[in-house]
């Protein structure tokens, strides 16, 4: 099968809408979300109406869980948090049940979906540095592990015999066609697709992964979007001008 990997749309319709396009010559089955649908841009029901169209399974994001209450924003920063009192503003009722319903992992052999850390999910760490990565693939019990959050794509292959990481594969590096070994007993693999909607590796194209499991090939893709015009729509709803202007910088 192949499936489509997002994550981090943040309320960005026009990166949604070019990535679902990128999507339509890419004979996807299935599409899996790894969080934060909303918050920072200015169409969070049209983004969350996107991926209930598409069946879409999603795991939930720090802020898909603040924008209904159910994650405290005081570890957010001034932007963020008057990101999440503006969306929760905009959300339906169907928003609100459906973000409510998002858990915070997702098992879909041979992929476990998370936003943040497996060790930890309901904290919402950053996988930054090697130990906590190692803890990640530790804990994880598929072959592959999906996670989002630091806006930063990245292929990681981790021994567990030996507990140690095997290969990285980042940003500019070439991210195509990459080969996993369907070896669940020896080698577990973290894939991050990402951000749709608010890249940071200073390349400001919504990115996005497609995985083959019956080839066994990853493949990171970027796709350019109106930046314009989802920045037009940030400043035009009031929210902070810098959720706007690091659009077009990629970070």
């Amino acid at each position: 099968m192949r499936y489509a990997i997002l994550s981090d749309i943040h309320g960005n319709l026009e990166a949604l809408t070019a990535v679902l396009h990128a999507l339509a010559a890419e004979r996807i089955d299935r599409l899996l979300c790894l969080g934060d649908v909303v918050g920072y841009g200015a169409d969070p029901s049209a983004c969350l109406e996107r991926l209930r169209a598409r069946e879409a399974m999603t795991a939930a994001g720090n802020h898909d869980l603040a924008c209904v209450g159910k994650l405290d924003v005081n570890g957010f920063n001034d932007a963020a948090r008057a990101a999440v009192v503006w969306t929760r503003a905009q959300l339906s009722i169907a928003d609100v049940d459906a973000l409510r319903r998002f858990p915070l992992t997702v098992t879909v052999e041979p992929f476990t979906l998370v936003h943040g850390s497996l060790r930890h999910p309901q904290r919402f760490e950053y996988l930054v540095d090697a130990a906590q990565v190692v803890d990640t693939l530790t804990t994880c019990r598929t072959l592959l592990c999906l996670a989002g959050h630091t806006h930063l794509p990245c292929f990681i292959e981790f021994d567990r015999g030996q507990r140690r990481l095997m290969r990285m594969v980042t940003h500019p590096q070439p991210m195509a066609d990459l080969a996993y070994e369907d070896a669940p007993d020896a080698r577990r693999y973290l894939i991050n697709p990402g951000s749709v909607g608010q890249p940071r590796d200073g390349d400001p194209r919504a990115s996005f992964v497609v995985v083959d499991t019956e080839r066994r090939r990853v493949s990171f893709h970027r796709t350019p979007y109106d930046v314009l015009a989802a920045q037009q729509k940030i400043r035009q709803a009031g929210l902070p001008e810098f959720l706007a202007a690091r659009l077009a910088m990629g970070r």
